[in-house]
Protein backbone atom coordinates (compact mmCIF):
# COMPACT_ATOMS: atom_id res chain seq x y z
CA UNK A 1 0.00 0.00 0.00
CA UNK A 2 1.09 3.59 -0.55
CA UNK A 3 2.76 5.36 2.38
CA UNK A 4 1.67 8.96 1.89
CA UNK A 5 -1.14 11.04 0.36
CA UNK A 6 -0.94 14.73 -0.47
CA UNK A 7 -4.36 16.34 -0.85
CA UNK A 8 -5.24 19.49 -2.72
CA UNK A 9 -7.53 21.66 -0.59
CA UNK A 10 -10.25 23.45 -2.57
CA UNK A 11 -12.38 21.19 -4.73
CA UNK A 12 -10.83 18.10 -3.13
CA UNK A 13 -11.30 18.41 0.63
CA UNK A 14 -13.30 21.66 0.71
CA UNK A 15 -16.05 22.90 -1.61
CA UNK A 16 -14.53 25.29 -4.17
CA UNK A 17 -17.48 27.69 -4.37
CA UNK A 18 -16.17 29.96 -1.62
CA UNK A 19 -13.39 31.13 -3.96
CA UNK A 20 -15.86 31.85 -6.74
CA UNK A 21 -17.72 34.10 -4.30
CA UNK A 22 -14.46 35.72 -3.17
CA UNK A 23 -13.39 36.42 -6.76
CA UNK A 24 -16.75 37.87 -7.78
CA UNK A 25 -16.81 40.07 -4.66
CA UNK A 26 -13.30 41.27 -5.52
CA UNK A 27 -14.29 42.14 -9.08
CA UNK A 28 -17.26 44.14 -7.80
CA UNK A 29 -15.02 46.06 -5.39
CA UNK A 30 -12.52 46.81 -8.15
CA UNK A 31 -15.21 48.09 -10.49
CA UNK A 32 -16.49 50.36 -7.76
CA UNK A 33 -12.97 51.63 -7.00
CA UNK A 34 -12.37 52.43 -10.67
CA UNK A 35 -15.87 53.86 -11.16
CA UNK A 36 -16.83 51.32 -13.79
CA UNK A 37 -20.48 50.37 -14.21
CA UNK A 38 -20.69 48.09 -17.20
CA UNK A 39 -22.15 44.59 -17.23
CA UNK A 40 -20.06 43.61 -20.26
CA UNK A 41 -16.83 44.53 -18.48
CA UNK A 42 -18.03 42.68 -15.37
CA UNK A 43 -18.56 39.54 -17.44
CA UNK A 44 -15.25 40.06 -19.25
CA UNK A 45 -13.41 40.19 -15.92
CA UNK A 46 -15.09 37.03 -14.68
CA UNK A 47 -14.34 35.23 -17.94
CA UNK A 48 -10.67 36.29 -17.79
CA UNK A 49 -10.14 34.27 -14.59
CA UNK A 50 -12.31 31.34 -15.63
CA UNK A 51 -15.74 32.04 -14.14
CA UNK A 52 -18.68 31.31 -16.40
CA UNK A 53 -22.27 31.32 -15.14
CA UNK A 54 -20.93 31.27 -11.58
CA UNK A 55 -18.97 28.09 -12.23
CA UNK A 56 -15.16 27.81 -12.25
CA UNK A 57 -13.83 26.52 -15.54
CA UNK A 58 -11.32 23.66 -15.12
CA UNK A 59 -8.45 25.40 -16.93
CA UNK A 60 -9.09 28.94 -15.69
CA UNK A 61 -6.74 30.95 -13.48
CA UNK A 62 -9.02 30.79 -10.45
CA UNK A 63 -9.20 26.99 -10.51
CA UNK A 64 -5.57 26.28 -11.30
CA UNK A 65 -3.24 29.10 -10.46
CA UNK A 66 -2.23 31.43 -7.64
CA UNK A 67 -4.08 34.56 -6.54
CA UNK A 68 -1.19 36.57 -7.99
CA UNK A 69 -1.95 35.02 -11.40
CA UNK A 70 -5.64 35.79 -10.97
CA UNK A 71 -4.69 39.42 -10.27
CA UNK A 72 -2.57 39.54 -13.44
CA UNK A 73 -5.50 38.32 -15.56
CA UNK A 74 -7.79 40.95 -14.06
CA UNK A 75 -5.15 43.62 -14.68
CA UNK A 76 -4.91 42.62 -18.35
CA UNK A 77 -8.62 43.36 -18.78
CA UNK A 78 -8.91 46.47 -16.62
CA UNK A 79 -5.82 48.08 -18.12
CA UNK A 80 -7.77 48.39 -21.37
CA UNK A 81 -10.11 50.81 -19.62
CA UNK A 82 -7.92 52.45 -16.98
CA UNK A 83 -4.22 53.27 -16.60
CA UNK A 84 -3.27 50.82 -13.84
CA UNK A 85 0.23 49.92 -12.63
CA UNK A 86 0.57 46.14 -12.38
CA UNK A 87 2.55 45.53 -9.18
CA UNK A 88 0.48 47.59 -6.71
CA UNK A 89 -2.71 46.41 -8.41
CA UNK A 90 -1.63 42.79 -8.08
CA UNK A 91 -0.85 43.22 -4.39
CA UNK A 92 -4.19 44.93 -3.79
CA UNK A 93 -6.18 42.21 -5.56
CA UNK A 94 -4.42 39.42 -3.67
CA UNK A 95 -5.27 41.20 -0.40
CA UNK A 96 -8.91 41.54 -1.45
CA UNK A 97 -9.33 37.90 -2.46
CA UNK A 98 -7.52 36.51 0.56
CA UNK A 99 -9.28 38.91 2.87
CA UNK A 100 -12.61 37.60 1.64
CA UNK A 101 -11.42 34.05 2.29
CA UNK A 102 -10.33 34.98 5.82
CA UNK A 103 -13.68 36.36 6.97
CA UNK A 104 -14.76 35.11 10.38
CA UNK A 105 -18.20 34.28 9.02
CA UNK A 106 -16.97 32.24 6.07
CA UNK A 107 -18.42 28.74 5.85
CA UNK A 108 -16.07 25.95 4.83
CA UNK A 109 -17.97 22.98 3.41
CA UNK A 110 -15.96 19.74 3.68
CA UNK A 111 -16.37 17.32 0.79
CA UNK A 112 -15.50 14.39 3.03
CA UNK A 113 -15.11 13.70 6.74
CA UNK A 114 -11.52 14.95 6.93
CA UNK A 115 -10.88 13.83 10.51
CA UNK A 116 -12.28 10.36 9.87
CA UNK A 117 -10.19 10.08 6.70
CA UNK A 118 -7.05 11.12 8.56
CA UNK A 119 -7.71 8.56 11.30
CA UNK A 120 -8.41 5.87 8.69
CA UNK A 121 -5.18 6.57 6.80
CA UNK A 122 -3.12 6.90 9.98
CA UNK A 123 -4.36 3.52 11.17
CA UNK A 124 -2.80 2.06 8.02
CA UNK A 125 0.48 3.93 8.48
CA UNK A 126 -0.25 6.40 5.68
CA UNK A 127 0.91 9.98 6.19
CA UNK A 128 -1.61 12.65 5.15
CA UNK A 129 -0.51 16.04 3.87
CA UNK A 130 -1.99 19.16 2.33
CA UNK A 131 -0.59 20.79 -0.82
CA UNK A 132 -2.37 23.99 -1.83
CA UNK A 133 -1.65 27.07 -3.92
CA UNK A 134 -3.56 29.01 -1.28
CA UNK A 135 -1.72 31.06 1.35
CA UNK A 136 -0.55 29.50 4.60
CA UNK A 137 -2.77 31.92 6.51
CA UNK A 138 -5.83 30.87 4.52
CA UNK A 139 -5.02 27.16 4.86
CA UNK A 140 -4.70 27.57 8.61
CA UNK A 141 -7.94 29.56 8.72
CA UNK A 142 -9.73 26.53 7.27
CA UNK A 143 -7.95 24.17 9.66
CA UNK A 144 -8.80 26.35 12.66
CA UNK A 145 -12.44 26.84 11.66
CA UNK A 146 -12.97 23.09 11.23
CA UNK A 147 -10.83 22.12 14.27
CA UNK A 148 -8.47 19.99 12.19
CA UNK A 149 -5.24 20.98 13.94
CA UNK A 150 -4.08 17.39 14.38
CA UNK A 151 -5.29 16.05 11.02
CA UNK A 152 -2.36 16.86 8.73
CA UNK A 153 1.16 15.49 8.96
CA UNK A 154 2.37 18.10 6.46
CA UNK A 155 1.15 21.46 5.15
CA UNK A 156 2.48 22.81 1.87
CA UNK A 157 1.16 26.23 0.87
CA UNK A 158 1.87 29.54 -0.83
CA UNK A 159 4.07 30.75 2.05
CA UNK A 160 6.55 32.73 -0.04
CA UNK A 161 9.16 30.00 0.28
CA UNK A 162 7.76 26.81 -1.17
CA UNK A 163 7.49 26.66 -4.95
CA UNK A 164 3.89 26.26 -6.06
CA UNK A 165 2.24 23.42 -7.92
CA UNK A 166 2.87 22.03 -10.47
CA UNK A 167 6.49 22.31 -9.26
CA UNK A 168 7.43 19.22 -7.24
CA UNK A 169 8.73 21.17 -4.21
CA UNK A 170 5.86 20.26 -1.85
CA UNK A 171 6.11 16.57 -2.65
CA UNK A 172 9.89 16.59 -2.24
CA UNK A 173 9.56 18.18 1.21
CA UNK A 174 6.81 15.75 2.22
CA UNK A 175 8.92 12.78 1.13
CA UNK A 176 12.03 14.14 2.85
CA UNK A 177 10.15 14.70 6.11
CA UNK A 178 8.96 11.08 6.31
CA UNK A 179 11.58 9.16 4.35
CA UNK A 180 9.25 8.36 1.47
CA UNK A 181 9.93 7.74 -2.20
CA UNK A 182 7.73 9.72 -4.64
CA UNK A 183 6.29 6.52 -6.10
CA UNK A 184 4.98 5.69 -2.61
CA UNK A 185 2.93 8.90 -2.58
CA UNK A 186 -0.49 9.59 -4.10
CA UNK A 187 -1.38 13.17 -5.00
CA UNK A 188 -5.14 13.72 -4.89
CA UNK A 189 -6.64 16.74 -6.61
CA UNK A 190 -9.45 18.04 -8.77
CA UNK A 191 -7.49 19.93 -11.43
CA UNK A 192 -5.15 19.35 -14.35
CA UNK A 193 -2.45 21.28 -12.46
CA UNK A 194 -2.75 18.87 -9.54
CA UNK A 195 -2.13 15.97 -11.90
CA UNK A 196 0.79 17.83 -13.50
CA UNK A 197 2.13 18.23 -9.95
CA UNK A 198 1.89 14.46 -9.53
CA UNK A 199 3.67 13.80 -12.86
CA UNK A 200 6.45 16.27 -12.05
CA UNK A 201 6.88 14.65 -8.63
CA UNK A 202 6.98 11.06 -9.88
CA UNK A 203 3.96 10.35 -7.67
CA UNK A 204 0.62 8.66 -8.40
CA UNK A 205 -1.95 11.12 -9.72
CA UNK A 206 -5.44 10.57 -8.34
CA UNK A 207 -8.03 12.86 -9.90
CA UNK A 208 -11.31 13.56 -8.13
CA UNK A 209 -14.56 14.75 -9.70
CA UNK A 210 -15.74 16.71 -6.65
CA UNK A 211 -14.26 20.02 -7.79
CA UNK A 212 -13.75 21.95 -11.03
CA UNK A 213 -13.00 19.08 -13.43
CA UNK A 214 -14.95 16.34 -15.12
CA UNK A 215 -13.48 13.03 -16.27
CA UNK A 216 -12.58 14.24 -19.75
CA UNK A 217 -10.37 16.99 -18.25
CA UNK A 218 -8.35 14.49 -16.20
CA UNK A 219 -8.37 11.19 -18.07
CA UNK A 220 -5.23 11.79 -20.12
CA UNK A 221 -3.05 12.86 -17.21
CA UNK A 222 -4.37 11.03 -14.12
CA UNK A 223 -3.31 7.53 -13.13
CA UNK A 224 -6.65 7.03 -11.38
CA UNK A 225 -9.91 8.96 -11.31
CA UNK A 226 -12.30 8.52 -8.39
CA UNK A 227 -15.59 10.29 -7.62
CA UNK A 228 -14.28 12.02 -4.50
CA UNK A 229 -11.92 11.66 -1.55
CA UNK A 230 -14.61 9.52 0.07
CA UNK A 231 -13.46 6.65 -2.16
CA UNK A 232 -10.24 6.48 -0.14
CA UNK A 233 -12.13 5.00 2.79
CA UNK A 234 -12.31 1.84 0.65
CA UNK A 235 -9.36 -0.49 1.31
CA UNK A 236 -9.58 -1.93 -2.20
CA UNK A 237 -9.17 1.51 -3.72
CA UNK A 238 -6.18 2.27 -1.49
CA UNK A 239 -4.54 -1.04 -2.37
CA UNK A 240 -5.08 -0.45 -6.08
CA UNK A 241 -3.06 2.77 -6.03
CA UNK A 242 0.30 1.01 -5.97
CA UNK A 243 -0.46 -1.65 -8.57
CA UNK A 244 2.04 -1.87 -11.40
CA UNK A 245 -0.38 -1.93 -14.32
CA UNK A 246 -2.64 0.91 -15.38
CA UNK A 247 -5.28 -1.70 -16.34
CA UNK A 248 -5.70 -2.59 -12.66
CA UNK A 249 -6.05 1.06 -11.73
CA UNK A 250 -8.63 1.49 -14.46
CA UNK A 251 -10.95 -0.74 -12.43
CA UNK A 252 -11.24 2.07 -9.91
CA UNK A 253 -11.75 4.85 -12.38
CA UNK A 254 -15.06 6.69 -11.91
Amino acid sequence: MIKGILFDKDGTLIDFSLWIDAAVNTIKKLMKEYCIEDEDIFNELKKSIGIKENVAEPFGALANRSHEDVASELHFVLSKYRNIELVPFQKHVVELIRGDGLRDDIEFKPLTDIRALYERLSSKGIKMGLATADSYQSAMHMINKLSLHDCFDFIGSNDGVMKLKPHNDACERFCSMYGLNPEEVAIVGDSYYDMMFAKNSGAIGVGVLSGVSCKINLKDISDVIIPSANSLFDDEVLCSLDEESYETRELWTA
